[in-house]
Protein backbone atom coordinates (compact mmCIF):
# COMPACT_ATOMS: atom_id res chain seq x y z
CA UNK A 1 0.00 0.00 0.00
CA UNK A 2 1.34 3.36 -0.94
CA UNK A 3 1.39 6.60 0.96
CA UNK A 4 0.76 10.19 0.00
CA UNK A 5 2.42 13.59 -0.54
CA UNK A 6 2.25 16.71 -2.81
CA UNK A 7 2.80 16.89 -6.58
CA UNK A 8 4.90 14.66 -8.91
CA UNK A 9 6.80 14.62 -12.20
CA UNK A 10 6.78 12.18 -15.15
CA UNK A 11 9.02 9.19 -15.54
CA UNK A 12 9.96 6.85 -18.34
CA UNK A 13 7.71 3.79 -18.43
CA UNK A 14 5.14 2.73 -21.02
CA UNK A 15 1.36 3.08 -21.05
CA UNK A 16 -0.70 1.88 -18.10
CA UNK A 17 -4.22 0.60 -18.72
CA UNK A 18 -7.09 2.62 -17.32
CA UNK A 19 -4.73 5.32 -16.10
CA UNK A 20 -4.45 7.66 -19.10
CA UNK A 21 -0.63 7.87 -19.16
CA UNK A 22 2.18 6.77 -21.48
CA UNK A 23 5.95 7.01 -21.35
CA UNK A 24 9.06 6.75 -23.43
CA UNK A 25 10.95 3.89 -21.72
CA UNK A 26 9.70 0.45 -20.80
CA UNK A 27 6.25 -1.00 -21.07
CA UNK A 28 3.44 -0.91 -18.50
CA UNK A 29 0.00 -2.34 -19.18
CA UNK A 30 -2.88 -2.01 -16.67
CA UNK A 31 -5.81 -4.28 -15.80
CA UNK A 32 -7.69 -5.17 -12.60
CA UNK A 33 -6.70 -7.95 -10.16
CA UNK A 34 -4.33 -9.06 -7.34
CA UNK A 35 -2.23 -7.30 -4.66
CA UNK A 36 1.23 -5.79 -4.15
CA UNK A 37 2.32 -3.29 -1.54
CA UNK A 38 4.17 0.03 -1.35
CA UNK A 39 4.86 2.64 1.35
CA UNK A 40 4.14 6.25 2.25
CA UNK A 41 5.81 9.02 0.27
CA UNK A 42 5.70 12.14 2.42
CA UNK A 43 8.29 14.30 0.64
CA UNK A 44 8.51 16.11 -2.67
CA UNK A 45 10.28 14.02 -5.32
CA UNK A 46 13.10 14.78 -7.76
CA UNK A 47 14.23 12.77 -10.75
CA UNK A 48 17.65 11.05 -10.62
CA UNK A 49 20.78 12.74 -11.99
CA UNK A 50 22.31 12.00 -15.40
CA UNK A 51 26.00 11.24 -15.71
CA UNK A 52 28.27 12.30 -18.59
CA UNK A 53 31.85 11.30 -19.49
CA UNK A 54 34.17 10.96 -22.51
CA UNK A 55 37.59 11.61 -24.04
CA UNK A 56 39.58 14.81 -23.79
CA UNK A 57 41.66 15.58 -26.96
CA UNK A 58 45.28 16.64 -26.47
CA UNK A 59 48.20 17.63 -28.78
CA UNK A 60 51.91 16.74 -28.63
CA UNK A 61 54.72 19.12 -29.69
CA UNK A 62 55.99 16.78 -32.47
CA UNK A 63 52.60 16.78 -34.15
CA UNK A 64 51.55 13.35 -32.97
CA UNK A 65 48.25 13.34 -31.20
CA UNK A 66 47.07 11.29 -28.30
CA UNK A 67 43.62 10.89 -26.95
CA UNK A 68 42.97 10.01 -23.35
CA UNK A 69 39.80 8.11 -22.72
CA UNK A 70 38.17 8.41 -19.38
CA UNK A 71 35.84 5.76 -18.13
CA UNK A 72 32.38 6.84 -16.98
CA UNK A 73 29.61 5.18 -15.02
CA UNK A 74 26.96 3.33 -16.98
CA UNK A 75 24.15 5.79 -17.69
CA UNK A 76 20.99 5.36 -15.62
CA UNK A 77 17.47 6.60 -16.18
CA UNK A 78 15.25 8.59 -13.84
CA UNK A 79 15.10 7.29 -10.27
CA UNK A 80 11.32 7.11 -10.46
CA UNK A 81 8.46 6.70 -12.89
CA UNK A 82 5.36 8.82 -12.31
CA UNK A 83 1.94 7.97 -13.66
CA UNK A 84 -1.55 9.48 -13.12
CA UNK A 85 -4.16 7.64 -11.10
CA UNK A 86 -7.58 8.91 -12.15
CA UNK A 87 -10.07 8.65 -9.28
CA UNK A 88 -13.77 9.53 -9.22
CA UNK A 89 -15.16 12.06 -6.77
CA UNK A 90 -17.28 9.29 -5.25
CA UNK A 91 -14.15 7.23 -4.45
CA UNK A 92 -12.38 10.28 -3.02
CA UNK A 93 -15.44 10.83 -0.82
CA UNK A 94 -16.00 7.27 0.45
CA UNK A 95 -12.67 5.55 -0.21
CA UNK A 96 -11.96 2.62 -2.54
CA UNK A 97 -9.44 -0.09 -3.40
CA UNK A 98 -7.74 0.04 -6.80
CA UNK A 99 -5.85 -2.95 -8.23
CA UNK A 100 -3.56 -2.37 -11.21
CA UNK A 101 -1.53 -4.92 -13.13
CA UNK A 102 1.79 -3.41 -14.20
CA UNK A 103 4.86 -4.73 -15.98
CA UNK A 104 8.50 -3.66 -15.81
CA UNK A 105 11.65 -4.33 -17.85
CA UNK A 106 14.46 -6.37 -16.34
CA UNK A 107 18.14 -6.07 -17.27
CA UNK A 108 18.12 -9.51 -18.92
CA UNK A 109 15.61 -8.18 -21.47
CA UNK A 110 12.57 -9.93 -20.06
CA UNK A 111 9.53 -8.35 -18.43
CA UNK A 112 7.95 -8.98 -15.08
CA UNK A 113 4.28 -8.42 -14.20
CA UNK A 114 2.97 -7.58 -10.74
CA UNK A 115 -0.37 -6.46 -9.39
CA UNK A 116 -0.32 -3.37 -7.16
CA UNK A 117 -3.09 -2.56 -4.72
CA UNK A 118 -3.82 1.06 -3.85
CA UNK A 119 -6.12 1.95 -0.97
CA UNK A 120 -7.74 5.30 -1.78
CA UNK A 121 -8.57 7.03 1.50
CA UNK A 122 -11.55 9.37 1.96
CA UNK A 123 -10.51 12.99 1.57
CA UNK A 124 -7.49 12.45 -0.68
CA UNK A 125 -6.92 15.35 -3.07
CA UNK A 126 -5.51 15.72 -6.56
CA UNK A 127 -1.73 15.57 -6.28
CA UNK A 128 -1.64 12.91 -3.56
CA UNK A 129 1.22 10.48 -4.27
CA UNK A 130 1.41 6.74 -3.75
CA UNK A 131 4.94 5.31 -4.00
CA UNK A 132 5.99 1.73 -4.68
CA UNK A 133 9.76 1.49 -4.09
CA UNK A 134 11.81 -0.48 -6.65
CA UNK A 135 8.70 -1.48 -8.62
CA UNK A 136 9.87 0.19 -11.85
CA UNK A 137 12.34 -0.80 -14.57
CA UNK A 138 15.71 -2.20 -13.57
CA UNK A 139 18.57 0.22 -14.32
CA UNK A 140 22.17 -0.45 -15.50
CA UNK A 141 23.48 0.76 -12.13
CA UNK A 142 21.81 -2.20 -10.43
CA UNK A 143 18.93 -0.24 -8.91
CA UNK A 144 15.26 -0.36 -9.88
CA UNK A 145 13.14 2.74 -10.32
CA UNK A 146 10.41 3.67 -7.87
CA UNK A 147 6.88 3.67 -9.27
CA UNK A 148 4.82 6.68 -8.18
CA UNK A 149 1.11 7.20 -8.83
CA UNK A 150 -0.31 10.73 -8.62
CA UNK A 151 -4.02 11.14 -7.92
CA UNK A 152 -6.04 13.02 -10.54
CA UNK A 153 -9.67 13.84 -9.75
CA UNK A 154 -12.12 12.87 -12.49
CA UNK A 155 -14.69 15.54 -13.45
CA UNK A 156 -18.13 14.99 -11.95
CA UNK A 157 -21.41 15.59 -13.75
CA UNK A 158 -23.27 17.15 -10.78
CA UNK A 159 -20.80 18.36 -8.19
CA UNK A 160 -17.54 20.29 -8.18
CA UNK A 161 -14.91 20.12 -5.47
CA UNK A 162 -13.52 23.38 -4.15
CA UNK A 163 -10.87 22.47 -1.58
CA UNK A 164 -12.92 20.71 1.14
CA UNK A 165 -16.32 21.96 -0.05
CA UNK A 166 -18.64 20.55 -2.68
CA UNK A 167 -20.51 22.91 -4.99
CA UNK A 168 -23.80 22.13 -6.72
CA UNK A 169 -25.55 24.41 -9.20
CA UNK A 170 -29.35 24.32 -9.29
CA UNK A 171 -31.43 26.18 -11.86
CA UNK A 172 -34.76 27.86 -11.08
CA UNK A 173 -37.06 29.75 -13.50
CA UNK A 174 -37.13 33.56 -13.41
CA UNK A 175 -40.73 33.58 -12.21
CA UNK A 176 -39.80 31.43 -9.20
CA UNK A 177 -36.79 33.62 -8.50
CA UNK A 178 -39.01 36.72 -8.47
CA UNK A 179 -42.25 35.42 -7.03
CA UNK A 180 -41.61 31.92 -5.76
CA UNK A 181 -43.03 30.64 -2.49
CA UNK A 182 -39.86 28.96 -1.29
CA UNK A 183 -40.00 25.21 -1.58
CA UNK A 184 -37.15 22.70 -1.78
CA UNK A 185 -34.90 21.18 -4.42
CA UNK A 186 -33.37 17.69 -4.15
CA UNK A 187 -29.63 17.06 -4.38
CA UNK A 188 -28.08 13.59 -4.54
CA UNK A 189 -24.94 13.27 -2.42
CA UNK A 190 -21.79 11.35 -3.38
CA UNK A 191 -22.89 8.46 -1.16
CA UNK A 192 -26.32 8.30 -2.88
CA UNK A 193 -28.37 10.09 -0.22
CA UNK A 194 -30.96 12.68 -1.26
CA UNK A 195 -30.89 16.05 0.46
CA UNK A 196 -33.77 18.54 0.27
CA UNK A 197 -32.33 22.05 0.04
CA UNK A 198 -34.60 25.02 0.67
CA UNK A 199 -34.83 27.69 -2.01
CA UNK A 200 -34.00 31.11 -0.49
CA UNK A 201 -37.05 33.12 0.49
CA UNK A 202 -37.84 36.38 -1.25
CA UNK A 203 -36.19 37.36 -4.52
CA UNK A 204 -33.42 34.99 -5.55
CA UNK A 205 -30.66 36.87 -7.37
CA UNK A 206 -28.38 35.07 -9.84
CA UNK A 207 -25.39 33.66 -7.99
CA UNK A 208 -27.15 33.47 -4.62
CA UNK A 209 -25.89 30.57 -2.49
CA UNK A 210 -27.16 28.31 0.25
CA UNK A 211 -24.69 26.49 2.53
CA UNK A 212 -25.45 23.05 3.96
CA UNK A 213 -22.89 22.46 6.74
CA UNK A 214 -21.05 19.15 6.98
CA UNK A 215 -22.10 17.79 3.58
CA UNK A 216 -18.81 18.46 1.77
CA UNK A 217 -15.66 16.37 1.34
CA UNK A 218 -14.01 14.49 4.22
CA UNK A 219 -11.15 16.47 5.74
CA UNK A 220 -8.11 14.31 6.51
CA UNK A 221 -5.92 15.40 9.37
CA UNK A 222 -3.14 13.32 10.91
CA UNK A 223 -4.23 10.26 8.94
CA UNK A 224 -7.92 10.28 9.87
CA UNK A 225 -11.19 12.08 9.07
CA UNK A 226 -12.61 14.16 11.89
CA UNK A 227 -15.06 16.37 9.99
CA UNK A 228 -16.31 17.34 6.55
CA UNK A 229 -16.50 20.50 4.52
CA UNK A 230 -19.76 22.12 3.41
CA UNK A 231 -22.10 21.67 0.49
CA UNK A 232 -22.62 25.00 -1.28
CA UNK A 233 -25.66 25.34 -3.54
CA UNK A 234 -25.41 28.05 -6.17
CA UNK A 235 -28.76 29.14 -7.57
CA UNK A 236 -28.83 29.82 -11.28
CA UNK A 237 -31.76 31.93 -12.50
CA UNK A 238 -32.99 30.85 -15.93
CA UNK A 239 -34.27 33.78 -18.00
CA UNK A 240 -36.82 33.18 -20.77
CA UNK A 241 -35.60 33.41 -24.35
CA UNK A 242 -38.48 35.68 -25.36
CA UNK A 243 -41.63 37.38 -24.07
CA UNK A 244 -44.90 38.07 -25.83
CA UNK A 245 -46.03 41.69 -26.07
CA UNK A 246 -48.70 40.95 -23.47
CA UNK A 247 -46.13 39.48 -21.07
CA UNK A 248 -43.84 42.46 -21.51
CA UNK A 249 -46.70 44.84 -20.82
CA UNK A 250 -47.76 42.87 -17.78
CA UNK A 251 -44.21 42.88 -16.37
CA UNK A 252 -43.93 46.62 -16.90
CA UNK A 253 -47.15 47.20 -15.02
CA UNK A 254 -46.14 44.97 -12.13
CA UNK A 255 -42.60 46.24 -11.76
CA UNK A 256 -43.18 49.91 -12.58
Amino acid sequence: MGGMSGMGGMGGMGGMGGMGGSGSRGGFGGMPGGMFGGHNDEDDDMSGAQFFGGGIPGGMPNGASARRRESSPAPSGPSEITRPLKVSLEDLYSGATKRLKVGRKLLNGSTEDKVLEIQVHPGWKSGTKIRFPKAGNEQPNGEAQDLVFVVEEKPHDRLKRENNDLVATISIPLVDALAGDGGKKPIETLDSRRLQVSIPSGIVKPGATTTVPGEGMPIRKEGSVKKKGDLIVRWEVVFPDRLTPAQREGIRKVLA
